[in-house]
């Protein structure tokens, strides 16, 4: 990120990996959001919340999920030839001051 042509925005695997490049921004002088856009996922609001300034992230839906998995594991084992099943969910974008538009 101290290259001339660094990106302007990035969309970080989870929440903790965004609070990282919080973290390597300020420390190249670079400020959020407008030198640099960034996006988390998981919406873990202990640290989406508590970043200044928040951080746009995607809410997964844990519980849901959870769920989801416990159901298939028990049919799995009533019924050992169940077929693995995908399931799509609504991880929505929770939107928070961490995104601009690039400069220029």
């Amino acid at each position: 990120m101290s290259r001339a042509d660094r990106p302007t925005a990035l969309f970080c695997f989870n929440d903790q990996m965004a609070m990282g490049a919080y973290q390597a921004a300020g420390h190249l002088g670079l400020t959020i959001p407008a030198d640099l856009s960034v996006v988390g996922v998981d919406n873990l609001e202990l640290i989406a919340d508590g970043l200044w300034p928040g951080l746009s992230t995607v809410a997964l839906p844990h519980y849901e999920m959870g769920r989801w998995a416990v159901l298939q594991l028990l049919a799995e084992l009533e019924n050992p030839r169940t077929p693995r099943a995908h399931e799509s969910s609504s991880c929505p974008l929770v939107v928070r001051d961490s995104v601009a538009p690039p400069r220029g």
